[in-house]
């Protein structure tokens, strides 16, 4: 009889453990917000190669195949960064998740990130986090990659380097449609009143940026899925690290759709005919800022 009510003690028990683990297990989720509209390309994603639209399930069996995903944001859009928090927790439950890279880390900041891992009540001023990357935007994102990867990583240079690439005339600046591209992308993201004498120096920051957050990706490959977090310009294919080469990449551009349902509408413009991403997830219309209008 004492022998029966211990097993049924521990059965007992084993129930409650299975049961407890089974709650506190997260709920599988979509990657993708549920603003799906038949009226709007909203929550719909884009294969640029192959013309058509596929599903969340085939976008994660694809990009399980790369080393890195690379994920181009509009860094003011909340719903890009929901979507980035997203695909991070459904890669980890799948037990892929490599690093995590940051476009908004700088490298003087990788030993408290290194730190702080797993730290899910971290703060930015344990981060040395910069007022230029708005905690509000960007805390629950750095918290869920601390939480979820193998690593946080640190990928862009100091304000100081920064200014060092600027006055830095070895770097060499490269010639032809891509240069006049970034030319017009650099004058007009300043609202035109940059001096055109300074586009070049503005260009070779953007250089050797990209090259920093190459040479961090490429030093900080895992044996699982890497994901980079970063401007929709660092990661595409005609103006950014892939650029670069050496990575074996897919890019998803979030980018937000109106009312118009033809998915070329909402491409980005290039200098050249490929396409400048693999993907192409789309989110709903936002107003746009006026900073230039706060000049």
């Amino acid at each position: 009889m004492k022998l029966r009510k211990k097993i049924f003690s521990l059965l007992f028990l084993f129930q409650i453990l299975i049961h407890s683990s089974t709650s506190l297990a997260r709920e599988q989720q979509s990657i993708i917000p549920n603003f799906e509209s038949s009226t709007t390309l909203a929550g719909k994603i884009w294969d640029l190669n192959n013309r058509h639209f596929i599903t969340e399930e085939v976008l994660v069996s694809v990009i399980a195949k790369s080393d890195w995903v690379l994920l181009g944001e509009n860094h003011e859009n909340e719903e890009h960064h929901a979507i980035e928090q997203n695909l991070i927790e459904a890669i980890s439950d799948a037990k892929k998740l490599g690093n995590v890279a940051l476009e908004m880390a700088n490298q003087k900041q990788q030993d408290v990130l290194d730190n702080h891992l797993n730290n899910q009540e971290v703060t930015k001023e344990a981060l040395n986090w910069s007022s230029g990357w708005p905690w509000d935007w960007y805390g629950e994102l750095v918290k869920t990659a601390l939480a979820e990867a193998q690593r946080v990583i640190a990928t862009d240079l100091t304000r100081d380097q920064q200014m060092q690439a600027y006055m830095d005339s070895e770097i060499e600046l490269p010639t032809g449609p891509y240069r006049e591209f970034m030319d017009a992308i650099l004058y007009e993201s300043h609202c035109g009143k940059l001096p055109k004498s300074q586009l070049s120096n503005m260009l070779r920051v953007q250089i050797a940026r990209d090259k920093a957050m190459h040479s961090a990706l490429i030093n900080n490959r895992t044996n699982k899925l890497d994901v980079f977090i970063a401007g929709t310009m660092h990661t595409r294919y005609d103006t950014g690290i892939p650029l670069l080469g050496e990575l074996n990449s897919k890019t998803i551009l979030m980018v937000s759709a109106g009312p118009e349902m033809d998915p070329g509408k909402y491409i980005p413009e290039s200098y050249q005919d490929n396409p400048i991403a693999d993907y192409i997830i789309f989110t709903p219309e936002t107003e746009p800022v006026d900073h230039c209008g706060k000049i």
